[in-house]
């Protein structure tokens, strides 16, 4: 059977296998997805990048603010063309099922969330190095470590905030601006020369967007959260999904790529897994940074039980991310082992009864025991050593490693 340009592609491999297992449709815009960019965000930042320093983002924190309504006649279309379909909630998105699916991703628990994030979606990335490679050509993980996992922190505190994907509010506003972080990347790799396009996509394509959001914060996270002994019912797991896809459609995923459902979005996940070809050598040290940089809550502690907190810490990331990612792909990305690869065992009683507890309304119910897990999120996050403020697109314009 011939293949086309982009199925030949380094980054990928048994496509025509995985389109027996997963449908030749989907695969076949996972692989489409792979080669498309995010057209109106990237037209922004070009559009930016002819006004006075610094105004573009004025204007889009002004629109932000007030709506593009108020933004003076001569401000660029292409800041409406962003705004106004991310702004609008579209016929498909249902602001309770958004709640309710808030509710349900923080009913574990901070502690919970933490791990599974760090060591379930944050590794999941460094699997692939179409998922690896831009972060890695930045350096940023590398060189500003608590900084990058802090902003990731706050961005997902702040989208699974209930109500805080609403049009106006601080998680919507985060992703858009995250959205645009990733344009101004992608034009960086673009204009430097070096990046095959022919062979490995475009940076930060729509299928890696969709990826990232639908598998590393999503399917990849909830299964983590089953391992931990975390139940969920139907309802919840279907409500995660559309607070997902709504998420990854604000930050630029086109429809075809949004799942409508939890087994579509697994489906979809499995089937970009299948045809990934892997890890590069960017994976080990992006992997090594992440497991070695110090825990926020740890930078809190007093100074006597940092060190032995730093090492326990660093045994707990190690073996959960082992456990996760399995043996194998955990040796290609060099992660070691730990005698605590097996602490799920250990945890699942503890998730049970904390579920049966909140099940009796003791705690307050998921709402008000949400509010007070977010509560010491931000607290964390507030007393670390992590800047507060994330990175914007102005300052990620100036910095060295994006500076065309």
């Amino acid at each position: 059977m011939d293949r086309t340009p982009h199925e030949q592609a380094g980054r990928f491999r048994d496509v025509d296998a995985a389109r027996e297992t997963y449908g030749r449709d989907l695969v076949d815009r996972v692989v489409a997805g792979c080669f498309e960019a995010d057209p109106a965000a990237d037209a922004l930042v070009t559009a930016f990048r002819r006004l006075p320093g610094g105004s573009g983002w004025r204007l889009l924190d002004q629109a932000l603010t007030h709506g593009t309504a108020a933004l003076p006649d001569d401000a660029p279309a292409e800041l409406a063309a962003v705004l106004d379909p991310a702004c609008t909630l579209p016929s498909w998105v249902d602001p309770e099922r958004l709640h309710r699916g808030a509710v349900a991703y923080w009913r574990p628990g901070a502690g919970a969330l933490s791990l599974s994030l760090t060591c379930g979606a944050l590794a999941y990335g460094y699997q692939s190095a179409s998922l690896s490679r831009p972060l890695a050509a930045t350096g940023r993980l590398e060189k500003m470590v608590p900084r990058r996992i802090a902003e990731t922190a706050r961005w997902v505190l702040a989208v699974t905030t209930p109500g805080g994907m609403l049009p106006g509010a601080e998680g919507h506003a985060s992703s858009l601006r995250v959205r645009l972080v990733h344009a101004l990347v992608r034009r960086h790799l673009l204009e430097a020369g070096g990046w095959d396009v022919a062979d490995w996509g475009v940076p930060i394509s729509a299928s890696d967007a969709a990826s990232t959001a639908m598998g590393g914060f999503l399917t990849i996270h909830l299964d983590a959260m089953h391992d931990l002994g975390v139940h969920y019912s139907r309802e919840e797991l279907e409500d995660m999904t559309h607070l997902w896809a709504w998420i990854a459609t604000v930050m630029g995923v086109p429809a075809a790529l949004a799942p409508s459902g939890y087994a579509e979005a697994r489906r979809q996940v499995r089937a970009a897994l299948a045809i990934d070809s892997g890890p590069n050598e960017d994976g080990p040290r992006l992997m090594r940074a992440l497991l070695d940089r110090p825990a926020p809550i740890i930078q809190i502690l007093p100074s006597p039980v940092r060190g032995p907190a730093t090492a326990a810490n660093t045994h707990l990331m190690v073996g959960f991310t082992r456990r996760w990612m399995g043996d194998e792909m955990a040796d290609t990305l060099g992660v070691g082992h730990s005698p605590l690869t097996h602490a799920a065992v250990l945890v699942r009683p503890v998730s049970v009864a904390r579920g049966l507890v909140m099940r009796t309304g003791l705690l307050g119910g998921g709402e008000r025991v949400g509010t007070v897990e977010r509560a010491l999120v931000r607290r964390v996050l507030a007393q670390g050593r992590a800047p507060e403020v994330p990175l914007g697109p102005e300052e990620a314009d100036a910095e060295p490693a994006l500076a065309a």
